[in-house]
Order: structure tokens, then sequence, then C-alpha cells
């Protein structure tokens, strides 16, 4: 017929002379917009009638939005790739195989034990967790420092810290501290193989002293930020 198509299947060709598109692939399934069509070098994988992953010359894949790794359910909003609920952590140094946002709940505790503490409403933590360093951000603030006595710690990090050396490089930063009894600087590093971070003051004369109930007023709050390595 003048003017249709020649295709041509052998075996050094395979399959030529016909591109296809989205809508009508060049080769099918038994669902004939779905399969595989060719462009100007590229060759691209259609669903549904949509291009779904595209391969160019220069060997760099395009997806148009989201990606699921170690059997995670892609996203059905946005564009980006979705890691699994709980990490399948790589052994190699180069491979990013986690990623993770949520929120925790910080706390106060004196001697590890918070008998009596109570919280305002504000009182609230976000996390950011990209392959094995997380960054947390938290307000903590009392209506009651409790009947507990000792060290202060902030309790609740979202996730374990590494232990050895690690957790020592961890410093904390501090805004808005207010209603504290002290008045020197406060400091804190995040407790190796624990979930909580050890609160000291540091002197004018250049000592460091730990905090305790007894720096604490009903009325503490504290913002803070902290990045540390997770086990």
């Amino acid at each position: 017929m003048d003017g249709a198509m020649s295709v041509i299947i052998n075996g050094t060709t395979g399959i030529s002379g016909v591109d296809g598109s989205a809508s009508t692939p060049a080769v099918q399934g038994t669902d004939t917009n779905t399969g595989v069509f060719f462009g100007t070098d590229t060759v691209t994988i259609a669903t549904g009638g949509t291009a779904a992953v595209t391969v160019d010359s220069g060997q760099r894949t395009k997806f148009p939005t989201t990606i699921g790794v170690g059997n995670a359910t892609p996203s059905t909003s946005g564009s980006g790739i979705s890691f699994p609920a709980s990490q399948s952590a790589s052994t190699d140094a180069n491979t990013l195989d986690d990623y993770e946002e949520g929120t925790w709940t910080p706390g106060f505790a004196f001697g590890g034990n918070a008998v009596g503490v109570t919280y305002t409403a504000g009182n609230s933590g976000i996390y950011t967790k990209i392959g094995r360093v997380v960054t947390v951000i938290a307000n903590v603030a009392l209506t009651n420092k409790g009947s507990s006595t000792g060290n202060a710690t902030i309790t609740g990090l979202p996730f374990t810290a590494a232990t050895g050396a690690e957790p020592n490089y961890s410093a904390v930063s501090f805004g808005n501290v207010s209603f504290l009894t002290f008045v020197e600087v406060p400091v804190g590093t995040v407790g190796g193989g624990e979930t909580v971070i050890y609160l000291r003051e540091i002197t004018s004369a250049g000592g460091g002293t730990a905090l305790t109930n007894a720096d604490f007023d009903n009325q503490t709050q504290t913002r803070i930020t902290v990045s540390y390595f997770v086990s």
C-alpha cells in the first residue's frame, strides 16, 4: 500500500522501521498503550499511554515523577526518591541508602527520671535523616520541672546515636534560652549509643559542669538544633 510504513524484522537489526509513541508503543503487550517506543537516540518505556522511563544516548535516565528503591512504594505526589520505612543499610560509603522526615517529642530528665514533669502545648521537635546523619530541631518548654533530681538531659531523640568518638563531635546549638537559674553558657552533646543530650554549662573561668535540676525553673524553655551520626 502506498505510504505504508515498512517494518523489518531480522537477526541483524531486530525490529526496525517503526518508532511508535507513548500512546502506541512500537513494542506492545496485550495492553496496546503500554510498551517500548523509540526517538532520536532515546528509548522510552510507556505505561498507560504515558512516558514512564526514558534513557538517552548519554546513558541518562529520566523519571517524570517518583521512584521507589528497596521495594519502597513510590510517592503519589511531587517528584523524588522513596526509601523503605526501615533502612536497608549499605556497606558502600558512597551509597545513599536512607532519607526520612518526621517529628519527635523532646523532654527534660533529671538523673534519668522525669517524675511530675509537664510541658506546654508548644513542646515539639522535627527531624530530617539523610543516610546516617540526622538533624533535629526542637522547642522544649516546661510548665513544671517535677520532683526528679540529678544531672539534666534532653530525652527522646528519634534515632539512637552511634557509639565511639562520633557523638562527641555533635555539639548542640541553643536558642531562646529562658528561665534557667544559672548565668553561664549552656552546651550539650549527644550520648553515644543513646537517645539523649547531656546538658552542661561553660563557666566564665573556662571550666565546665553538668546542669542539674537546681538550674531549672518551672518555666524553663529552650530551642535546640543538633546533627549527629546514628548507629
